[in-house]
C-alpha cells in the first residue's frame, strides 16, 4: 500500500470517527434541559474538534490544507451533531408525553 494511500485511509477513518462522535455527542446533549444549552454544547463540541484537528494536521503531509480540514471538521460535527440534537429532544419529548 502506497504512502498516499494510508494518508487518505487514515483521514477516512478519522472522518468516520468523528461522525460517530458527533452522533453521540448531539443525542447526549439533548438531555439538557433547554435547547439552547443543547446547542451551545453542540457548539462548544465543534469547536474543540476544530482546535484538535488544527494541532493534529499541522504536521505531516496534510499540513497545507491543515486550515481546510479544521474548517470542514468543524462544520461537519456542529451539523451532524445538531441534527443528532434536534432529533432526540424530539424523540425525548414524545416518549414522554405518553
Amino acid at each position: 500500500m502506497s504512502q498516499a494511500t494510508s494518508v487518505y485511509e487514515a483521514l477516512f477513518w478519522a472522518m468516520a470517527a468523528l461522525v460517530a462522535l458527533s452522533l453521540a455527542g448531539g443525542a447526549l446533549l439533548a438531555c439538557l434541559r433547554t435547547l439552547a444549552a443543547s446547542l451551545a454544547g453542540v457548539l462548544a463540541g465543534a469547536v474543540a474538534i476544530l482546535v484538535v484537528v488544527l494541532l493534529l494536521a499541522r504536521q505531516g503531509e496534510l499540513a497545507p490544507q491543515a486550515v481546510l480540514l479544521g474548517a470542514a471538521a468543524f462544520l461537519f460535527s456542529l451539523v451532524i451533531g445538531t441534527a443528532a440534537t434536534l432529533v432526540a429532544r424530539k424523540v425525548r419529548r414524545r416518549y414522554f408525553a405518553r
